[in-house]
């Protein structure tokens, strides 16, 4: 394709100038020739195909044609750092698709950015060709930066038989571009930067590979009958989607079961505590307070653990039913209150509830109490001994929308800035709690029941000062 070029284009030089032109005049005039017409087919490419990197590749050839044939039309700083910028921005997509790749891919824009940006400064404020050092500074930077490039391309040319023409295409491009750069930063004032025949060569090899690619994109990946083509790293991608969609439907499936043959297996166990715990209260009526709170306490577990599994576990509430929450009017401070009081007897914190209601939330009763049983228990668990866990509720407007709220207030380690944003996710622990007992799923659970139920829970926390979690549900229900 280049050498076709040069046979159009030489004739039009000869036109032009004649025929007793010295060498390095016709030399120059078939580096401006191809990059005029290597820039137009990339134009064109750019025109069909919507790719940027034929956008960046027109800028490229046209920048360095025209830098190369006519040195004193513009600074040299700028020409080199824009034609460069224009470089990495069209090397960027084709640098493969692993993890390291998409890092250098993002490194290669942004100095793209960076780039373009001092063209711009150059071209406004140093204006004068006489004053090499900027371009020498310029040009030896890019230099060095195209030397791993080179070894990046030259080391995927190796290992990966699909592409490695366009790898090795590309690599000689930087080696070239290394030479050529180190040679303008070694000059004496930097600003001699003259054709040569290895800038013609970039520009063919340039040119080449960008004509290749989109002629060659259409033909390895065509979309169905009627539609239009679809990119392969697409496709791939949606069928990795749809097999792990596949995997989690799945693994939703065997939970349910699990789910159904917990609520089944542990209804057993509980009704045999709960009737050992009744027996013991006729046996051990008159054997004192001690005795009795003991006894209570385990009354108190087993109810819980039966709310839970009519709440959660239950087989007509699986799945998406299980989250749906059942509305009822209600009064926040008295379901807190009730919480609270069930706690107390099970901790040797002190728990201290401002709660002034009556406090209207339309809410599903259990699960909400199940949430505020949460929070209340990952404050005692992380609070020290001595420090009481605070509790309050009131009621607030979001967006002229009555709310009511209930905040769990501890004086804990608190909570760092960098997993404050993690604190929700499923199964996240935090690095210095790893320890403590818990799978990582409770917070997780209990936001998702209040944002079902129209609400939200957020927290605030400071390190060294402790930790606030708030939960807000709305006040009233969809229909008043």
């Amino acid at each position: 394709m280049g050498l076709l070029l040069c046979a159009l284009l030489w004739p039009g030089y000869v036109m032009a100038y004649g025929l007793d032109a010295d060498y390095q005049s016709i030399q120059t005039g078939l580096t401006a020739g191809v990059a005029m017409a290597c820039g137009l087919a990339c134009g064109v490419a750019w025109a069909c195909t919507r790719n940027t990197m034929f956008a960046a590749g027109l800028a490229f050839v046209l920048l360095e044609g025209l830098f190369r044939s006519l040195p004193a039309l513009m600074p040299p700083g700028a020409l080199q750092a824009g034609s460069y910028a224009a470089l990495l921005a069209l090397t960027a997509p084709l640098l493969g698709e692993s993890r390291n790749a998409a890092r250098l891919a993002a490194a290669c824009r942004w100095s793209s950015i960076a780039l373009a940006g001092v063209a711009a400064l150059a071209l406004i404020f140093v204006y004068e060709t006489e004053n090499g050092r900027l371009p020498a500074a310029i040009a030896g930077i890019c230099a060095v930066v195209s030397l791993p490039l080179a070894a990046w391309f030259l080391t995927r040319a190796a290992r990966q038989a699909p592409g490695r023409a366009t790898s090795v295409a590309l690599a000689l491009i930087y080696v070239i571009s290394a030479w050529m750069l180190w040679q303008d930063a070694w000059n004496s004032n930097g600003t001699e930067a003259t054709g040569t025949a290895s800038e013609l060569l970039r520009l063919m090899l340039v040119s080449g590979t960008l004509l290749w690619l989109a002629l060659d994109t259409p033909a390895r990946v065509r979309a169905l009958p009627g539609r239009n083509a679809v990119d392969h790293t697409d496709a791939e991608h949606l069928a990795q989607g749809e097999l792990r969609l596949s995997e989690l439907a799945g693994a939703l499936d065997t939970q349910r079961q699990v789910n159904a043959l917990i609520s089944h297996e542990l209804r057993a166990p509980l009704a045999t505590i709960s009737a050992a715990a009744q027996s013991l209260d006729m046996i051990l009526s008159d054997s004192g307070e001690t005795v009795d709170n003991r006894l209570a306490r385990i009354h108190r577990s087993v109810t819980r653990m039966t709310e839970l599994m009519d709440q959660l576990l239950n087989q007509d509430r699986l799945g998406e039913q299980a989250w749906t929450p059942r509305g009822e009017q209600t009064d926040m401070a008295g379901l807190v209150r009730d919480v609270v009081t069930a706690m107390q007897p099970d901790t040797a914190h002190a728990l201290v509830l401002q709660a002034h209601g009556p406090l209207p939330v339309f809410c599903d009763h259990p699960l909400t109490s199940v949430v505020v049983r949460n929070l209340i228990h990952n404050a005692i668990k992380y609070s020290p001994a001595n420090e009481p866990v605070r509790i309050e509720t009131g009621h607030t407007r979001i967006e002229d929308v009555p709310m009511a709220w209930m905040a769990v207030i501890d004086r804990g380690p608190g909570i760092a800035e960098e997993e404050q944003s993690r604190i929700f996710e499923p199964h996240f622990r935090r690095s210095a709690h790893r320890e403590t007992q818990g799978m990582g799923i409770g917070l997780y659970l209990a936001r998702r029941i209040c944002q079902n139920q129209g609400g939200s829970l957020t927290m605030q926390s400071k390190v060294g000062v402790g930790t606030r979690f708030v939960v807000t549900l709305p006040a009233a229900g969809p229909a008043a």
